[in-house]
């Protein structure tokens, strides 16, 4: 290895500043906790005899249908679509809200997301700016959500089901709207 350069020595500096922040106020603990993972859904059906749906598949033919079914669901989200699951049990959708500042009882209220990168940059640069949380912000005029509709489903216990989008989903969502591929309802 050769010698480390400014810039190097302030790449390594940056990131550890960044670790040191971001990791201050987190506690380790997954959103999703007492979940049924994809392991237990075939433990079930297995117990359950298949439920009559042919020949018993092995785990390995189970992981490859849940990913592919998995990987197509994705790709509807990513072109805008909005998916619908059987049963009446909701659907996925993409809707967008609109951002922007505003007065509200004598108060700014700006609800433009905030611009991590920048952010942390900043506070790395100036101190003073992270004493007085300082926050950076996108102006963009629209914010996009992948929404879960329960407004027409008929199950029990609606409140304890949600969906996340993992970051693969978000990055090719956000290349798509930033291509003007797709829209979505508000």
């Amino acid at each position: 290895m050769g010698k480390k350069t400014t810039e190097d020595i302030n790449v390594e500096g940056f990131k550890s500043f960044k670790n040191a922040v971001v990791n201050a106020h987190s506690k380790g603990l997954s959103k999703i906790r007492n979940s049924w993972g994809v392991y237990s859904a075939y433990k079930h059906i297995r117990k359950n005899k298949w439920y009559d749906i042919g020949r018993p598949v092995t785990e390995n033919e189970f992981y490859t249908i849940i990913r592919s079914v998995n990987k197509m669901l994705a790709e509807d989200i990513v072109n805008g679509k909005t998916v619908v699951f059987p049963h009446r049990m909701g659907c996925l959708e993409l809707r967008r809200y609109q951002r922007g500042v505003s007065l509200i009882d004598g108060k700014l209220k700006v609800t433009y997301p905030v611009d991590w990168w920048g952010t942390l940059n900043l506070w790395y640069q100036d101190k003073e700016a992270r004493d007085n949380k300082i926050l950076l912000r996108n102006e963009d005029k629209y914010v996009y959500h992948v929404k879960y509709n329960k407004h027409n489903a008929l199950y029990n216990n609606k409140m304890f089901y949600m969906f996340a989008v993992n970051r693969f989903i978000k990055r090719k969502l956000k290349e798509n709207i930033k291509a003007g591929k797709i829209d979505a309802l508000w």
